[in-house]
């Protein structure tokens, strides 16, 4: 019996014991429970730390669009724009975009690129980089009068002094590369702003020793050679006199000694020698002319120091000119 009543008495303090624990937790999680001015401030403090690493990741983008890798470059400039699409940067990451896929020859990736960009309403200034980026892409296609078109069209959007300058800077070198010279003469009287090339340079690009292609196919078809001796080819001089004469005397001694099928063949390879003669010396003509062309058109862009806005290295865009 009396063991009995000690069992009770021991359970009894053990539950009692149990209880006590219990409410003294409850109490102390009552007390350290943060409130909800507490976790808003954590929540500020969450959100300043992504802020913060905004610049990080742009840099990282930045880095390697420095260092000519594109296409990671795009990579890390398309998350930024998934994760932060209201970041102030946001509309230079685009350009930035648009700008790899032209180094990279992805000429309707980047029209896209630029026209959402266009779409999505962004600053005077990265809204006129967009439209020189979107002009600069068919001037190095090849396709200049498309260019200098689209300028015109889209250079009345707004008034933007150093976009003017960027505009009319691309427009007459459109005008050069598609060697359109008179009409370049007149758009550069035009003018009220310094532009580089001068008249006085378009002149000197007017007045360059050419070959005439007409003259050089006239000649070749009189005297095989003539045309590339005009050309100052002497050795195809040589080679089309030479090959022409071989075919010519080889067809009508084969034919003076009856063997009128060997001197039919031969004849027939000569009219061929002789064709091919006349298309050398005009195409010869035609690319002397490019040459010198091209040649003095490139010493005039060192001069100005012209440059497209895509093959800027920097990561910031300028509009300004630099001369």
């Amino acid at each position: 019996m009396i063991m009995r009543t000690k069992s009770i008495f021991s359970f009894r303090h053990r539950i009692g014991t149990s209880v006590y624990f219990v409410l003294l937790v409850f109490t102390v999680l009552i007390c350290y429970t943060p409130s909800a001015g507490a976790f808003q401030g954590v929540q500020v403090e969450n959100t300043r730390g992504i802020n913060a690493a905004v610049p990080t990741q742009l840099g990282f983008a930045d880095a390697l669009f420095a260092e000519g890798d594109y296409y990671r470059a795009v990579t890390e400039y398309k998350r930024f724009v998934y994760q932060y699409p209201g970041h102030p940067e946001v509309d230079r990451a685009r350009l930035n975009v648009a700008r790899g896929a032209i180094v990279a020859e992805r000429w309707e990736e980047a029209r896209s690129v630029l026209q959402h960009t266009l779409e999505q309403k962004p600053k005077p200034e990265s809204r006129a980089q967009a439209h020189v980026l979107l002009a600069e892409i068919p001037y190095l296609q090849g396709e200049f009068k498309a260019s200098f078109d689209y300028l015109e069209r889209v250079e009345t959007l707004y008034l933007y002094p150093a976009f003017a300058q960027r505009v009319k800077e691309l427009q007459l070198w459109s005008l050069l590369e598609g060697e359109r010279l008179q009409q370049a003469q007149r758009f550069l009287r035009a003018q009220e702003m310094e532009l580089c090339p001068d008249l006085e340079d378009i002149l000197g690009l007017q007045e360059l020793p050419r070959k005439s292609p007409r003259l050089a196919g006239t000649l070749s078809a009189l005297l095989p050679g003539a045309g590339q001796l005009y050309n100052g080819r002497y050795r195809e001089a040589g080679m089309a006199f030479a090959l022409n004469a071989a075919f010519i005397f080889g067809g009508l001694q084969a034919i003076d000694t009856g063997n009128t099928v060997l001197g039919g063949i031969l004849l027939f390879f000569e009219a061929g020698w002789y064709g091919g003669n006349i298309y050398n010396a005009v195409n010869t003509a035609h690319k002397t002319n490019r040459r010198r062309y091209r040649s003095k058109l490139e010493q005039l862009r060192e001069g100005c120091r012209f440059s497209l806005l895509s093959a800027e290295r920097g990561t910031v865009l300028q509009l300004s000119t630099r001369f």
